[in-house]
């Protein structure tokens, strides 16, 4: 029999809370890239680059965000993910977000979404958390969130979300034999 805390953790780790914190740090990606923005330009006497100023934010953030996504059909598809008062070590200490996506088996269009994954994973590695690469053989030259991408990034988010509002509406057996459903309004 498992603890009432460890209970307690399974649901505080309910893959709608998963869920609900992607839409917030995706809420959040769209405020920021929708603020009027500056322009900073570096120039090393051989080349120049300007970008918008909150172009790494804006691009951890959506990384942030469908990595949430992910870890919420995670745990739906694997629910001892959340068992024994702990997250699993499938879900920690990893950004490699065309890997997560690869572990999950009900998300719609895998192949022809992991671009974005690994776009965005890129980044997240590197010089959108850091000011550098964390390594000299790490790609160390910051993308740019263009239209398109942005385009493609939010197309990800809404088609993810559309499923896992549909799997969350049915039954769902926790790890300790709970059944819940959620509804969307």
């Amino acid at each position: 029999m498992e603890s009432e805390e460890n209970k307690l953790f399974a649901q505080a780790a309910h893959p709608i809370n998963w869920y609900e914190v992607a839409k917030l740090i995706h809420e959040n990606a769209h405020a920021l890239h929708d603020m009027p923005q500056g322009m900073v330009t570096y120039n090393d006497g051989a080349k120049s680059i300007t970008r918008p100023t909150p172009n790494r934010s804006v691009f951890l953030l959506a990384a942030f965000a469908l990595e949430n996504l992910i870890k919420a059909f995670l745990i739906y598809e694997n629910p001892s993910y959340i068992e024994g008062g702990k997250l699993s070590n499938q879900l920690l200490n990893s950004h490699n977000l065309s890997k997560l996506q690869k572990k999950c088996k009900k998300i719609p269009s895998p192949k022809r979404t992991r671009h974005v994954f690994e776009t965005l994973e890129v980044g997240v590695n590197s010089w959108a958390r850091y000011p550098c690469a964390t390594a000299v053989y790490r790609e160390t030259e910051e993308r740019t969130v263009t239209p398109e991408f942005w385009k493609c990034y939010n197309n990800v988010f809404e088609l993810y979300s559309k499923k896992l509002e549909q799997l969350l509406s049915k039954k769902w057996r926790g790890p300790y034999g709970e059944l819940t459903s959620v509804q969307f309004r």
